[in-house]
């Protein structure tokens, strides 16, 4: 393997720069990773008008370019959210007994596109009020909930966790106007760790990194073993293959990694168990 892990400064970080054996998979296996293809414009379009129409066009937020409800720019216009220019509901929310089994209730009817295939999965990491006003102009302006953010944590599969999977459900006093998130239905996780996060963790010293996305400096630092640390972990991970027009779930270590210098922490890196590839590599 080609040891020097070298970013691209100016672009963004792709599969493409980034993925490189550790180790070589001998039987990899033949439904493994998950994969969503990209799909054409025109049917994300179909999909989204149909989406909309199913929630009697109270929601805002779309599809992204897999058919999800995760956060996505497609259908932005001047680089403006379509939910920037919607009405507001403005009707005082003080109860909310009722929010969370309303935002399960809409996943769970969106299964197609926000990916909940079961919500009694959904655990709530937050329920917090979004204030505006009722009474907008004149001497008596107020400021109380006319919203309501609901936040779900990341799916698991198994007890695993899959990185990057919190679903956002706005809700007014009309019922659901925005879903930012989802999750992924019919994860395949290998039976057999083909590669244990020893191997993993002997693989990863000697990597050489270039410092200039993380701190500017003409660096390029070499990992060594005393600076991967902590107790590595399973997680699922969410990744764009460019080169294949997918995005693919990889079942991955996740390992940290110390740096020696100052002003920078160190990374989280991404290690498909499966495969031997590095898969990501992000700052702590």
């Amino acid at each position: 393997m080609h040891k020097i892990i070298l970013f691209s400064f100016f672009g963004a970080l792709s599969i493409a720069g980034i993925a490189c054996n550790l180790l070589t998979a001998e039987n990899p296996s033949l439904d493994y990773p998950t994969a969503y293809p990209v799909l054409e414009l025109s049917e994300v379009q179909q999909m989204n008008e149909e989406y909309q129409s199913a929630n009697n066009n109270h929601i805002c937020s779309t599809l992204d370019k897999y058919g999800f409800t995760g956060f996505s720019e497609l259908f932005f216009e001047d680089g403006q959210s379509p939910c920037a220019n919607r009405v507001i509901t403005r009707t005082e929310m003080n109860n909310s007994d009722t929010l969370i089994s309303t935002a399960k209730a809409s996943l769970s009817r969106n299964a197609e596109y926000t990916g909940v295939q079961d919500s009694a999965k959904l655990e709530v990491k937050e329920l917090v009020p979004l204030y505006g006003c009722t009474i907008c102009e004149g001497p008596d302006v107020n400021n109380v909930p006319i919203e309501w953010k609901v936040t779900f944590e990341n799916q698991k599969v198994d007890t695993i966790e899959i990185k990057g999977t919190e679903i956002a459900v706005f809700i007014d006093a009309k019922g659901v106007n925005r879903i930012w998130g989802n999750w992924y239905p019919d994860i395949t996780i290998p039976d057999i760790i083909t590669y244990g996060y020893l191997d993993v963790q002997e693989g990863m010293a000697g990597w050489q990194i270039d410092m200039r996305p993380y701190t500017g400096e003409e660096e390029i630092y070499t990992v060594k073993a005393g600076d991967i640390s902590g107790i590595p972990r399973k997680v699922l991970y969410a990744t764009e293959n460019e080169d294949q027009q997918q995005l693919e779930i990889r079942y991955c270590w996740e390992l940290r990694i110390e740096y020696e210098g100052q002003n920078f922490d160190g990374w989280r890196a991404y290690v498909d168990i499966e495969e031997g590839l590095l898969i990501d590599l992000v700052s702590q």
